[in-house]
């Protein structure tokens, strides 16, 4: 065998040697601990202000001066009465880069009854179609989308908000004669109106 070939053996055997016969080499690590700080949650709640009952008023042909109804349950509506629900609810919104968007709620109307009849089914599909929101307070600018509002957060501080919301409902009055005849003793409920924030 020649020198070179003998060198070449000799270290092989040198290095099986230093490894120990575990088969692997123990690499130097090392860490350490930098400090994060904490990440805190904010908030985002609507609820009923007091008082919970609104006012309802009604306006003929959705003009002139607006007449309060003290039981819109027993009051009996006509193609072209607008009629505006108005009470105040209460927000929070907490959140560096939050913003939310106020809406009716899908459902607000639905047919009376647990067997709605057609009439009321129409009805219902009727004053769907005409019903919008309007609020006002701080931090409550217009939406993108018509009929919704966008919620920021109030100032350092202040996390609680009252804010005045409107739900606006109108009769369809049809310029054409018996357009509406298929809402005749309809008869809708509004136990599900609601209010809506979501995350935008």
């Amino acid at each position: 065998m020649n020198k070179l070939v003998k060198g070449a053996v000799a270290t092989a055997a040198g290095v099986a040697l230093l490894m120990g016969g575990a088969g692997t080499f123990a690499y130097w690590n090392d860490s350490v601990g930098i400090t994060g700080g904490t990440i805190t949650a904010g908030n985002l709640v609507v609820t009923d202000a007091t008082p919970s009952n609104g006012v309802w008023t009604v306006q003929k042909n959705g003009t002139g001066t607006a007449t309060t109804v003290s039981n819109i349950a027993t009051f009996t509506a006509s193609p072209g009465d607008k009629f505006t629900y108005t009470k105040n609810v209460t927000i929070t919104a907490t959140g560096d880069n939050l913003t939310a968007t106020l809406a009716l709620g899908s459902g607000s109307i639905a047919a009376a009854g647990a067997t709605p009849t057609a009439a009321g089914t129409a009805l219902a599909a009727y004053l769907t179609k005409t019903a919008s929101i309007t609020a006002t307070g701080a931090g409550v600018t217009a939406g993108t989308v018509a009929g919704t509002y966008t919620i920021t957060p109030g100032t350092t501080g202040v996390t609680a908000r009252t804010v005045a919301v409107s739900v606006v409902i109108t009769f369809p009055k049809d310029a054409a004669a018996g357009t509406e005849n298929n809402t005749k003793l309809g008869s809708v409920t509004l136990s599900g109106l609601t209010v809506t924030l979501d995350q935008q």
